[in-house]
């Protein structure tokens, strides 16, 4: 039974209320995301911002707290006066608590412990005559319901007053768990909770003290801003093949695991540990304990190594290194318990450890939460099924299930999408298979899937509420776009076209050398495998095309840059594919070409080379237009990967006689730096790189320094373009300069150099001379090594100046 927490009942009351006219019954809806369950409007009152009191319980605790003060931020300090004019509007907040036997005021209050993640759920209802209640059975829904009034009442604030639609609603998420980890999801907490997301997992920062004992920190902050936004920040014991930076090999070289099979490919960090040494369990179970033990932290995330390793010793091979990773930390967390026994343990599955899932998921007890991540199973945007009938199974049994999906094109490349498809059909198949947990992955961060991270947020808490045009449609309402309507036509039309665009790898991994492969090799491309895997005809390709064009003229009436360069980037990967398979149709098997078809192959390379522009200019604009540098180096990848491909296919033909009709402006790599070239005393230096085959005529030239591996980005001080005799290249005249401070890291700045060619003189050397700074990995930590990147030249072309 629940006893309501006392509270102030008012007698007085406000306006008579008006009847709501559908049109603004649809304006309100659309201001919901994620939409209520069940929600009615049927009245509204509209009073002075002045005559609003707010009744809630003072001795209720931190999360009420701060939804009295988001309220008050929202309708003005006076919610909180003393006073009760005669026109009082009340908005009351009940929750209930487990108490002795009473009659709840609000009706229907006792009936949310039935529903699933009761604890979430809430009620709001109009105050016969006197206002609206938001009521829940648990703190946190009671924020939900306070997140949703808010919702309601800010579009109709305005001149001192607000309209009230006196709505009723009753609701509760289906997924228990609603969030992400990486990108900017750590600094994205309070937006993910406007939005009703409720779960971050973080890294944290795990050592070795000098008694020997593992130590792990999470940021307090991040709990505190959790704990206030009823979101919980589950710290990440990273993947167990990749402790190197944590110095404990370097305390316990005993502890890596023995043989060629515990080494990992990815860097010479990467080695599964050898969890038969009994030290290895102990340093797993001190970092959970210290996690566990910080105030605030309800669960904790072990990652088993993410590469299919295997230490060599006798002991591990015989149970198998995922079985034994798992048990470990299945005993770390019962000897945390008894310290801290309402934390939980919940264990991240990898590609790594698929192939023993069942053997992983048989040694955990049912307590134990798993967590599904296959860097090429769950970072996957095709239309395939992502949990397979081992997980099926087991969420079946009722354990507890959470998956890892990517919400973007790819981790690896960053594009646009707004894909309403393709996120309703991910998160309707995690709420039918009876998932618990939602942690997405959306990088390098939401501002840049900003449409998809909030589709996630809709129907991992509704999947059966909105139609793909209805979120489109309030999601347009929410951003301000001039038109909601047509922005969801634009949205449904262009969502599916980018699925058969990112959901056949385009361009990830099929760019990342296989299409010029296929040409090279002069193989006959197949419809419907590969880059065109959702490509089953040529029609199909052909009615994509249309559908983007189609597309774009509806951004550019909606005047929306983000929108009108998604259109484009999608638009240039469609024309490059079809640019590709006419290409590879057209060589298949042939070493020469007649001049007729020569002519013909030169064209489409010419349409190839154009949809390639179209593609990267595309992108730059996004870039632009979301905020630059946002995407980091892997924007930086994709820009080079597209224009890559085209360069790659043209070299491919040039043996027949084509011409790439883009060379003198290709970006073309002319050298790099690594960690090696700095020294502790003498971290500035001067490189210089041959550039003379880059150099193909007179024009304005381009220089950009991308940062590509390590710890440490560099900076970049003076460019110099220089010539001399190639008999004597250390004889350099300066042709021109350019001095500014530049940055190459993970966010770039300022790294971009240009340096004007007024002629081409025959015989000499070209070479490129770079004043920049980086860092040596000299007596650094294992975590904090390297300072590697690229450079890379090109001629701008005519346009573009």
């Amino acid at each position: 039974m629940f006893l309501m927490l006392p509270l102030i009942v008012s007698a007085q009351a406000f306006a008579a209320p008006e009847p709501a006219s559908q049109p603004e019954v649809r304006g309100w809806l659309r201001h919901l995301l994620p939409l209520p369950k069940d929600i009615a409007i049927e009245q509204k009152v509209t009073v002075p911002l002045d005559v609003i009191r707010l009744e809630a319980d003072p001795a209720e605790g931190e999360l009420v707290q701060a939804a009295v003060g988001e309220l008050t931020e929202l309708l003005g300090e006076s919610i909180g006066a003393a006073s009760r004019p005669d026109n009082l509007l009340t908005i009351r907040l009940e929750r209930a608590q487990p108490m002795e036997a009473r009659v709840l005021p609000v009706p229907g209050l006792d009936q949310l412990a039935k529903l699933p993640n009761a604890e979430q759920a809430y009620l709001i209802t109009p105050l016969a005559g006197s206002g609206i209640a938001v009521a829940a059975l648990d703190a946190q829904g009671l924020y939900y319901g306070c997140k949703t009034l808010q919702q309601l009442l800010r579009p109709g604030i305005a001149d001192g007053k607000v309209t009230v639609p006196l709505a009723e609603v009753r609701d509760w998420p289906d997924l228990a768990e609603r969030g992400e980890w990486g990108g900017s999801a750590n600094k994205d907490i309070e937006w993910m909770a406007e939005r009703k997301m409720n779960l971050v997992e973080s890294h944290v920062e795990m050592s070795i003290d000098e008694a020997g004992h593992g130590v792990a920190k999470l940021d307090e902050t991040l709990l505190e801003r959790g704990r206030k936004h009823a979101l919980k920040v589950v710290p990440i014991i990273t993947h167990l093949d990749q402790l190197a930076g944590s110095g404990i090999y370097e305390r316990y070289p005993e502890l890596k695991g023995v043989g060629e099979s515990a080494k990992g490919k990815w860097s010479a960090d990467q080695i599964a540990p050898c969890f038969s040494q009994p030290k290895m369990p102990e340093i797993l179970a001190d970092w959970f304990a210290s996690l566990a033990s910080q105030e605030g932290v309800s669960d904790v995330c072990v990652w088993l190594s993410e590469a299919p390793l295997q230490c060599g010793c006798e002991q591990c091979q015989k149970e198998g290194q995922f079985v034994l990773e798992a048990k470990a930390a299945v005993r770390a967390w019962e000897l945390a318990k008894a310290k801290t026994p309402n934390v939980r343990l919940r264990i991240l599955l990898t590609q790594g450890s698929y192939a023993t899932n069942d053997k992983v998921l048989a040694a955990v007890p049912p307590e134990v939460g798993i967590s599904y991540y296959d860097g090429g199973r769950t970072y996957d945007s095709s239309r395939d099924p992502m949990i397979y009938p081992l997980l099926e199974d087991y969420a079946k049994q009722g354990r507890w299930l959470g998956c890892y999906p990517q919400l973007d094109a790819s981790w690896r490349i960053v594009c646009p999408w707004s894909g309403p498809q393709f996120i309703k059909y991910r998160m309707t198949e995690f709420v039918q298979d009876g998932l618990k947990c939602l942690c997405g992955y959306a990088t390098p961060n939401n501002r840049l899937y900003d449409f998809n991270v909030q589709a996630a947020a809709e129907w991992s808490w509704n999947s059966t509420g909105r139609d793909e045009h209805e979120f489109a449609a309030a999601w347009a309402t929410r951003e301000g776009l001039k038109d909601p309507e047509k922005a969801a036509d634009w949205a449904v039309m262009l969502g599916p076209v980018g699925w058969d665009v990112y959901g056949s790898g385009v361009p990830y991994p099929q760019f990342f050398g296989r299409a010029a492969q296929m040409i090279a090799k002069r193989t006959a491309p197949k419809l419907g495998e590969g880059m065109f895997r959702y490509f089953p005809t040529e029609e199909h390709l052909d009615e994509d095309v249309a559908i983007c064009a189609k597309a774009l003229g509806l951004a550019q009436e909606l005047q929306a840059p983000t929108l009108i360069t998604e259109s484009q980037t999608i638009g240039g990967y469609v024309g490059m594919l079809k640019g590709i398979y006419g290409l590879a149709t057209a060589v298949a098997g042939k070493e020469t070409l007649t001049p007729d078809e020569r002519k013909q192959v030169q064209g489409l390379m010419g349409d190839l080379d154009k949809a390639s522009r179209d593609t990267v200019a595309g992108l730059q604009a996004w870039d632009a237009a979301t905020g630059p540098g946002l995407g980091g180096g892997r924007f930086t990848d994709t820009l080079q990967v597209t224009d890559r491909t085209t360069l790659d296919i043209a070299a491919a033909l040039a043996s027949l006689g084509i011409v790439d009709p883009s060379g003198p402006y290709r970006t073309r790599k002319v050298g790099s730096w690594e960690s090696a070239d700095f020294e502790p005393d003498a971290e500035r230096i001067t490189k210089r790189f041959d550039v003379t085959e880059a150099i193909l005529q007179p024009g304005p030239y381009r220089v950009r320094f991308d940062y590509t591996t390590g710890w440490w980005g560099a900076t970049i001080y003076r460019v110099a373009l220089a010539t001399g005799p190639a008999d004597q290249p250390d004889q350099l005249t300066e042709l021109a300069v350019d001095e500014h401070d530049g940055t190459a890291a993970y966010v770039n700045k300022n790294n971009v150099y240009s340096l004007p060619l007024n002629e081409r003189a025959p015989g000499v050397k070209y070479t490129l001379v770079v004043d920049l700074k980086g860092v040596t990995s000299e007596g650094k930590p294992e975590n904090r090594r390297d300072c590697n990147g690229e450079v890379w030249v090109w001629m701008e072309r005519p346009e573009d100046q």
